[in-house]
């Protein structure tokens, strides 16, 4: 069995945002294979003990339902935190979502006193088989109280999975208390914690797992979210920690030998999309100077790269476009290296360029694709990107396709 922890930066009360972060996380997941997926603490609204009566909802809300059609379509079991309406008060909830089942909800049982205020203890340890295993959730300042985790072991669970919110000084805590708890119940623990700002304090993820015998296999950094796989089976990890930022000329020659391993598999493939003229050497330094290149990067390791911008190549006038010229962005040089393709990396940019484009106010984006990779072709069709018409490039015996898509 695979199960993923996922470490996210959630925003104060922004429940549609949060939710559309959690299925990008989710969509990573499901590209590992994993079953299980948990997110932190109260992820969807972020920790704000104060929000959580405004905010409380009920499993059934249809504001999930994408939450349960991603669990349905991948066979994957999803967990996320929100504040969750009780005859009694307010619960600090993880909603879980299986495929094809009735969604069910596991509710904090051990309150700290700072949440007594807002919050009602739940009062049911309840235990999840997924692929044969039994995995227990405990939830923040309960996971460091053995009786919580004595409790589970009793219920005869084969993981522990803690969804906490914790700066560092909690996150001490529970490097000294899982991997007691993991040696001494011969029992695999895992901890989800979020980073960035949450209610009085910064959490500091560091999320990770410990294996049966207590041993820390591995863990995520402190500041940027990622995502951690564990399999039951073989205690081995994967972990993923993407970050999209603009380029440096520090970066310049792994990212010229990142275009030019990639343009050798282009030909491989018979594609003869980019040539020994494009893109040079001095191409990629001057989007670097330019700061237009930005840089995927995978546990601080360049994996891709795209340009955005607003210039437009003089070939792009032959081109009858729909959207009027004056706010357009135009994407070039889009490349994930070889090794690192068919991951969902190129869709990781391209929503990134995307979203540049909505919080920028453009009104469109422009781009060219060679019309010899269908591939690629195929890939900017199903992203509603509508071709306008042919440009020929020097060097090219086929033509590109200029292909354009609104952003409302």
């Amino acid at each position: 069995m695979k199960i993923c922890i996922s470490q996210t930066q959630s925003e104060k009360g922004n429940i549609q945002k949060n939710i559309k972060n959690h299925l990008r996380f989710i969509e990573r997941a499901v590209k590992y294979k994993a079953n299980l997926i948990i997110f932190p603490e109260l992820s969807i609204t972020n920790y704000e003990p104060q929000l959580g009566k405004a905010l409380a909802t009920k499993v059934e809300d249809k504001l999930f339902n994408p939450f349960q059609e991603v669990s349905n379509q991948n066979g994957i079991v999803i967990g996320v935190g929100m504040p969750t309406m009780a005859t009694n008060g307010i619960n600090i909830s993880l909603l879980i979502f299986q495929p094809n089942k009735e969604r069910e909800v596991y509710s904090k049982q051990l309150l700290h006193e700072d949440e007594l205020p807002y919050f009602v203890n739940g009062d049911t340890q309840i235990i999840f088989t997924i692929k044969g295993k039994k995995i227990a959730f405990g939830i923040c300042y309960e996971t460091l109280q053995e009786e919580h985790f004595v409790n589970a072991i009793k219920n005869g669970a084969d993981v522990y999975i803690a969804s906490v919110a914790k700066p560092q000084n909690g996150i001490n805590k529970a490097n000294e208390h899982f991997p007691k708890m993991a040696k001494t119940y011969s029992t695999p623990v895992l901890m989800s914690n979020c980073v960035g700002a949450c209610d009085d304090f910064m959490s500091v993820g560091q999320s990770g797992f410990w294996n049966a015998k207590g041993e820390s296999v591995s863990r995520l950094d402190a500041t940027n979210q990622g995502i951690l796989i564990f399999d039951t089976e073989t205690d081995q990890s994967d972990k993923e920690q993407l970050t999209i930022e603009i380029g440096t000329l520090a970066d310049l020659d792994v990212l010229f030998q990142m275009y030019k391993t990639a343009k050798e598999a282009l030909e491989d493939d018979n594609i003869y999309q980019w040539t020994n003229n494009y893109p040079t050497r001095s191409i990629i330094e001057n989007d670097l100077k330019d700061g237009v290149l930005y840089v995927l990067k995978n546990n601080n390791k360049i994996i891709g790269a795209i340009n955005i911008s607003e210039d437009q190549e003089p070939e792009y006038k032959s081109v009858k476009w729909q959207f009027n010229d004056n706010k357009v962005l135009v994407i070039h040089r889009l490349v994930v290296h070889p090794t690192s393709q068919s991951k969902g990396f190129a869709k990781l940019l391209m929503d990134f360029a995307e979203d540049y484009a909505k919080q920028n106010n453009f009104t469109s984006i422009r781009l060219d694709a060679y019309s010899q990779n269908g591939r690629i072709v195929a890939f900017y069709k199903n992203r509603d990107y509508f071709i306008r018409g042919e440009i020929f490039f020097l060097e090219r015996k086929y033509p590109f396709y200029g292909m354009e898509k609104e952003i409302t």
